[in-house]
């Protein structure tokens, strides 16, 4: 049989962070979907074809901001599931040596 060690506050930290990067990422996401239309006053009739554009790459790019804060966010809830599953797993394997 083999040892394993986890350092839970460890795993708590680095979920927390997680967590934390996740909506730091999808409030920025949030902060940087009005360029659009910030830009369109700014540029009017003549820059029409950049805006047009620009709209295209911006919505591509909240949708990959998007994608990134659920990834963090996962990490997060998967990193405390983990623990708990293996706090779970030590307290029932030290529950059955008391009961031999």
């Amino acid at each position: 049989m083999s040892e394993m060690t986890v350092a839970a506050g460890a795993v708590e930290s680095f979920a927390a962070a997680s967590a934390a990067l996740g909506a730091a990422t999808a409030a920025a996401g949030v902060a940087d979907a009005g360029a659009s239309a910030v830009l369109a006053g700014a540029f009017g009739v003549i820059g029409q074809e950049f805006l047009a554009a620009f709209t295209v790459a911006q919505a591509n790019h909240l949708a990959a901001v998007g994608s990134l804060a659920a990834v963090q966010s996962a990490t997060a809830a998967a990193a405390t599931a983990g623990l708990a599953a293996v706090q779970a797993a030590d307290a029932a394997g030290g529950a059955g040596i008391g009961a031999s």
